[in-house]
């Protein structure tokens, strides 16, 4: 037969361990709670880089469609060049393009 000291120090030990395991579920409900907060604030920071990617997206598709619809740059090109003489006027004249060009590419991956 179990003595009543036996019975006292299972009921302890038994005691214990359930006081280990409320602190075990205790810190797990605390992390679940961080972990859903932390999941919430990285959806919102999601949907707002996603909204911004659409924007910026837009922006380019304006960009792009102005450049296509200025005039034709094949035409401008000739005419300009048909005014300059020498090959160092056309190496400066194509120097000042390539700067232009060069102007815009930096503009539009700002955009981006």
């Amino acid at each position: 037969m179990v003595s009543e000291h036996q019975i006292v120090a299972l009921v302890e030990q038994l005691e214990r361990k359930i006081g280990l395991l409320k602190d075990v579920y205790d810190d797990a409900k605390r992390r679940i709670r961080q972990l859903e907060s932390q999941n919430n604030d990285l959806n919102n920071r999601l949907k707002e880089q996603q909204t911004q990617t659409k924007e910026l997206q837009k922006k380019l598709d304006n960009s792009e469609k102005k450049v296509l619809k200025s005039k034709d740059f094949g035409i401008i090109v000739s005419t300009n060049l048909s005014e300059t003489d020498t090959n160092a006027e056309l190496k400066k004249q194509l120097d000042e393009y390539i700067r232009e060009l060069e102007r815009c590419i930096a503009h539009l991956s700002s955009l981006s």
